[in-house]
């Protein structure tokens, strides 16, 4: 059944502070709060009248999430191979209707409207990595974790144990929080990416995913501050097919959005969805048209932090996956990475009295380079 909705009725409907995202649970029973949601969210299409300029269809969203569920289940009764094909075919759905899906050609970049302290606008993203010590490090400590000690490599959200990736947020007070560190406390390093859009230097076609629209943020269009850290634009909020997709789209993202509980054990339940969405992700890599080979092709996905609610608040993660080819026998790190970003050289974030400080001078850096060039 298509459903019709107005814009008014889709800002009503997503004022209910039970789909406000990222999502607080008690931890007990990942599945059957899964459910819940789901049921609670699709039994709310029945009290609103079906007249409008937003067409959803409500069929197509009751099936993406008993895929969903059916997922989590054969995950947690120990068939990740049958999760994974399970949720494979609610990928299918969601295709059908994609959210935002940034898209830049080979020297097309990316960019970030919110830099209102430069005039260059391109996308500028940051990682902070804890060390030991506080002697001089190359850019390759601040990349992605190295082939060779995968076995260094924990779960993440997006990513399962021993698989690297490379996480970047939208500010260092994210990256700070993100991997729990005290930039008082602790040694760490921080560096500042670019996407390399050159074209004698990178023949990448990028793909990025939106996950990191929030419900509340179609209902505070009108009090963005320029400054806000975690801006989008107001013309694709009020645009009324981001508006269906998104409903359609809710139930992937909620799933993706679960604050983990208990950060210290060796498994989590929230992260079953969004490691199956990097699985699809890696096997989506090597199979889009009009591209020669898998190294020649990137897709990350870009979302809102669930470490914790005010964390949500603080900008926009970014993670790629590495493609398993490397750039040489002698640099264990993604040839599809590596050719895609530039870094700046690392600087020793406790040098700086305040993480404000060290992310002025980040962005006034202008050494960028790949690694190992």
């Amino acid at each position: 059944m298509i459903f019709d909705m107005s814009n008014s009725e889709f800002e009503n409907f997503f004022k209910d502070e039970k789909l406000f995202l990222p999502i607080c649970w008690d931890g007990y029973d990942f599945l059957c709060t899964l459910k819940n949601l789901f049921d609670y969210y699709i039994k709310k299409f029945d009290h609103l009248l079906n007249n409008g300029y937003i067409h959803v269809n409500i069929e197509e969203v009751e099936k993406a999430c008993s895929l969903l569920s059916e997922a989590v289940g054969h995950y947690l009764n120990g068939f990740p191979s049958k999760a994974y094909s399970v949720f494979k075919e609610s990928m299918s759905i969601f295709e059908k209707k994609p959210l935002i899906i940034y898209q830049k050609s080979v020297t097309e970049q990316f960019e970030d409207r919110r830099n209102y302290r430069s005039n260059d606008d391109s996308l500028k993203l940051f990682r902070v990595t804890s060390v030991s010590d506080n002697r001089p490090y190359g850019r390759e400590r601040v990349f992605h974790t190295p082939y060779n000690l995968r076995s260094k490599v924990s779960t993440s959200r997006y990513s399962i144990a021993g698989y690297p990736s490379l996480y970047l947020g939208t500010s260092l007070d994210l990256c700070c929080e993100e991997i729990h560190l005290n930039p008082h406390q602790d040694f760490a390093l921080a560096s500042i990416f670019k996407l390399e859009r050159t074209e004698a230097r990178s023949s990448t076609k990028i793909r990025v995913i939106e996950l990191g629209v929030k419900p509340q943020d179609f209902l505070n269009i009108e009090t963005y501050d320029e400054r806000d850290k975690r801006r989008i634009d107001n013309s694709l909020l009020e645009n009324s097919s981001v508006r269906a997709a998104y409903l359609l789209w809710y139930p992937l993202i909620a799933a993706c959005s679960y604050i983990r509980v208990n950060k210290k054990d060796p498994f989590a339940a929230e992260y079953i969805i969004p490691q199956l969405l990097m699985q699809w992700v890696r096997c989506k890599m090597g199979s889009l048209p009009d591209i020669e080979n898998e190294n020649n092709q990137l897709i990350g996905i870009r979302y809102f932090s669930c470490a914790s609610q005010k964390a949500s608040e603080m900008g926009f993660n970014y993670v790629f996956p590495t493609s398993g080819k490397q750039k040489s026998p002698d640099l264990p790190y993604c040839s599809v990475l590596t050719k895609s970003f530039y870094l700046s050289s690392p600087v020793d974030v406790h040098e700086f009295e305040h993480l404000y400080e060290c992310e002025q001078y980040l962005r006034k850096k202008e050494d960028f380079d790949s690694i190992g060039s």
